[in-house]
């Protein structure tokens, strides 16, 4: 990566955290609800959120917590109730059925251990980058960035990475991302995503890195 670009990077993650709010300075409903206080809690939430927005994902975690405390719990009970208490998240019965398969394979073939590597974690039923990398990220200390929707917008208009996919994002974004802004990166990111760099008439005035912004200036041209 060229000396200029790098810097550009570091320059934009540096407003970043002096700008936006990680999860826990923020009332995020993941956090305030518990949906990742145990590696458990935070694995199946994140396979429950898929497609979902986080108000759906809260309420079907808050319905399926009340009940479960282990993977055991989610493969012993019938998969009619767990389609009903999950049932404000998107697909529910797809998942319902994933998520016994998940817990069958951490139980079976992981000996009822959460995978560390995010190899194995992709081998999950119902676990793809985004979510493997959360787990990496915030239970397993091994600082890596996810890339949502959120996400894949802002670094793309940023000309951070230029990739289609939400994988080449994530893979282009980590390579060129340094370790000391690694562990928050996602959360800035999203706020931006989320808040500002909105898909329909993105907010550009209130932007804190529009001056680095590929798409602002060509919007501005």
């Amino acid at each position: 990566m060229p000396k200029d670009e790098a810097s550009r990077i570091i320059e934009i993650y540096q407003i970043l955290r002096d700008t936006q709010p990680t999860f826990e300075e923020t009332d995020d409903e993941w956090m305030t609800h518990g949906l990742s206080e145990t590696p458990f809690k935070h694995l199946v939430s994140s396979a429950l959120s898929t497609v979902t927005t986080t108000r759906r994902t809260v309420k079907a975690c808050d319905a399926l917590y009340a009940e479960v405390s282990s993977f055991d719990d989610i493969r012993k009970m019938p998969e009619e109730k767990l389609i009903e208490l999950i049932k404000p998240v998107a697909h529910y019965n797809r998942k319902a059925k994933t998520l016994r398969k998940m817990c069958n394979m951490i139980i079976e073939d992981f000996g009822n251990t959460i995978p560390e590597t995010k190899e194995e974690l992709l081998r999950l039923p119902g676990i793809g980058q985004k979510c493997a990398n959360l787990m990496l990220n915030y239970k397993h200390d091994k600082p890596v960035v996810a890339v949502d929707t959120h996400v894949h917008r802002v670094i793309n208009r940023l000309g951070i990475v230029q990739a289609k996919t939400h994988e080449k994002s994530a893979e282009k974004l980590n390579d060129v991302t340094p370790a000391e802004f690694k562990k928050h990166a996602h959360e800035w990111l999203i706020a931006v995503g989320m808040n500002i760099c909105k898909p329909r008439n993105p907010r550009c005035t209130e932007c804190p890195v529009s001056t680095y912004c590929d798409y602002c200036r060509d919007r501005a041209a």
